[in-house]
């Protein structure tokens, strides 16, 4: 019997030493099975409804699957390009990048995006204008976030108070911005710091007079910077915007001290948060002469990193671009879609944000090249030599269209 009791326990014994093996290869098994694959997006984004509607996105592509976990980097604007530049040179670039439209083929020439040709569904419904900036030799090295575009906002109060009507040309644009400087606030602002945005602010002002950037010491061009030197030397434009941001401009805009500025169509929602009462409207830029209007085409590309990561990557963006998906966020966000049939519906309970869809389509798209980030800073420092009005205009242009001609032989 003792023998036999003996047997039986040793039985047990061993069953539990197995059963517990076998738990603890189940529990090993399972924390593997659960570890998800970390993948890092870097953005420059600064506006809250922008950041809100990425977290949105991010998070929501967190929860619906439980392979891959991806997670966010805020990095300013100023230092966004020369820290993604520096991580390509060190090989340790984040697995995703939300880059600007103009910056995207100079940063794959740097270190190249992943081809993501073939691997998204859909895009052939993508606007061409937004395919361009991420198209390299019929390639598509990139994936359209969004479509923004310049406007002239403008405040009703301010307007009604001097009498003042909305200008449809850029002479009368002077004339109403030297008729609302007064009572502490100044008639007229653009962003004019060292930052694409201001490019994407002055372009319609250039183009709209004939000139272009590789003719920056042009009659036609010349008459752009000299609107610059007349603003501000009438007290009509402050000299500070040299040192303004998109988000400075807003935010004087909204406190009464700026009665007209050039801002993207992505703020209207800002505004709207800062400020829900103000009373503003939002219209077309003004026209030459000769009654051309034109607008600038912004907007942010997906860009892929080569490596381990770059297929959990992709499938982040096949949810992003997801049509049904993209109606959505979309709809809730201060992006234009870049896809045509989400477009088509898009903001029909928003009037002022569907007249943003009518002026995008007179907008232009900067140029898409390598030296694109030299001719931008060749641009800006011509603003700003222009507003401070130290130099003349002889001397400003006639350096700024050396240094382009440098750029152009690829001296860069």
């Amino acid at each position: 019997m003792a023998v036999k009791r003996y047997n039986r326990i040793c039985a047990l014994l061993l069953a539990l030493l197995l059963a517990g093996g076998t738990a603890g290869c189940a529990k090993e098994e399972q924390t593997v099975k659960t570890e998800k694959e970390e993948i890092t997006l870097w953005y420059y984004w600064s506006q809250s409804y922008d950041k809100k509607e990425l977290a949105n996105l991010v998070n929501g592509f967190n929860r619906i699957q439980d392979e891959i976990e991806v997670s966010t980097q805020y990095v300013p604007d100023e230092d966004f390009k020369k820290r993604l530049a520096l991580s390509m040179a060190d090989g340790n670039m984040p697995d995703l990048a939300l880059v600007d439209s103009s910056d995207f083929h100079y940063l794959h020439a740097m270190e190249p995006f992943s081809d993501l040709t073939g691997e998204i569904e859909g895009l052939e419904e993508y606007l061409p204008e937004v395919k361009e900036a991420c198209s390299v030799d019929g390639r598509m090295m990139g994936l359209p976030y969004g479509m923004n575009c310049t406007v002239l906002y403008y405040n009703k109060k301010i307007m009604d108070a001097h009498g003042a009507k909305v200008p449809e040309t850029w002479r009368e644009l002077y004339d109403t911005a030297v008729k609302l400087s007064a009572d502490g606030h100044c008639g007229f602002a653009l962003p004019a710091v060292q930052s694409e945005e201001s490019v994407y602010s002055f372009l319609p002002l250039l183009w709209s007079m004939g000139g272009g950037v590789d003719s920056l010491d042009s009659s036609e061009s010349r008459q752009a910077f000299q609107l610059l030197r007349r603003l501000t030397e009438s007290g009509a434009m402050s000299r500070q915007t040299i040192s303004l941001t998109e988000g400075d401009l807003l935010q004087q805009f909204v406190e009464g001290n700026i009665a007209m500025m050039v801002n993207s169509t992505t703020m209207i929602d800002s505004i709207r948060d800062a400020s829900p009462y103000l009373k503003y409207g939002v219209t077309t830029l003004p026209a030459a002469d000769d009654g051309t209007r034109i607008s600038v085409l912004g907007g942010e590309v997906f860009g892929v990193t080569k490596g381990a990561h770059q297929d959990a990557a992709v499938k982040f963006l096949r949810y992003v671009s997801d049509k049904d998906r993209m109606v959505s966020y979309m709809e809730r966000s201060a992006y234009m879609a870049p896809r045509q049939d989400v477009l088509e519906n898009q903001y029909a309970e928003d009037p002022l944000k569907r007249s943003m869809i009518e002026i995008v389509k007179s907008a232009r798209t900067r140029e898409f090249s390598v030296e694109w980030p030299y001719i931008s800073r060749v641009l800006t420092d011509a603003m700003g030599e222009a507003i401070i009005g130290e130099k003349t205009e002889d001397e400003i242009l006639g350096e700024a269209a050396e240094r382009m001609a440098e750029i152009r032989r690829g001296h860069l």
